[in-house]
């Protein structure tokens, strides 16, 4: 099914439209609640089933989709989405469901939460990284499915994580540094240590990164 987008969309409003897909009305009420309590997150709208998603308007304007991987179509569907090239999709599942999340890994699924250890903050946090355009990394919480796995946990000091945590939050580098105090050179050298300790390419990958293995909320 083809869906016009209109690819200026993103320079034109600063927030994140997020689409919710998912199977369980309580639950996909509540993570619509969550989601539309964060600044930079909105609109939020949602869908029961993946032919309600594609019937939606809003799908049109979307940044990240958040779709229950263990809907009927799911495969299908993110196959289809990711072939318009500027959405991102985060699958949520419950712990003995990660299989059937990890192999939409192979349709453009990005990142994949477990129900179980989800919180609003990771939530937010995430789907505000993968945003940003952290794109290559695929998040299980709490291990593996299919021989995927979620890479050793990093250390990062306090002064590393304060400042990582202002960026997945949005602040931009002269606020982060007004914030702790520190100088924006002291704040670029941060970031860029913690991109070199985590092993990845950008500042978006190590929010995302970070987030994963729980070293901010």
């Amino acid at each position: 099914m083809e869906i016009l987008r209109d690819p200026d969309k993103r320079d034109r409003r600063a927030e994140t439209a997020v689409f919710v897909v998912d199977g369980q009305p309580t639950l996909r009420a509540g993570l619509v609640s969550d989601l539309e309590g964060f600044d930079g997150i909105g609109p939020v709208e949602s869908a029961g089933s993946v032919a309600e998603a594609w019937a939606h308007p809003a799908l049109r304007e979307t940044d990240v989709i958040l779709l229950d991987a263990t809907l009927g179509g799911a495969a299908d569907f993110v196959s289809s989405v990711s072939e318009l090239g500027d959405v991102s999709i985060v699958a949520l599942a419950a712990e003995d469901q990660l299989d059937r999340a990890a192999a939409l890994a192979e349709g453009g699924v990005v990142t994949v939460l477990t129900r179980e250890d989800l919180t609003a903050e990771r939530l937010g946090l995430t789907l505000r990284a993968v945003a940003a355009g952290a794109t290559t990394m695929l998040a299980i919480w709490p291990g593996s499915a299919r021989g995927v796995t979620a890479p050793p946990t990093a250390s990062l000091t306090p002064g590393e994580q304060r400042v990582l945590a202002l960026l997945a939050q949005g602040g931009p580098t002269p606020e982060i540094a007004e914030v702790l105090g520190y100088s924006e050179r002291a704040v670029k050298n941060v970031l860029h240590a913690v991109v070199d300790k985590l092993g990845v390419r950008s500042r978006a990958q190590a929010v995302a990164h970070a987030v994963r293995d729980g070293l901010i909320y």
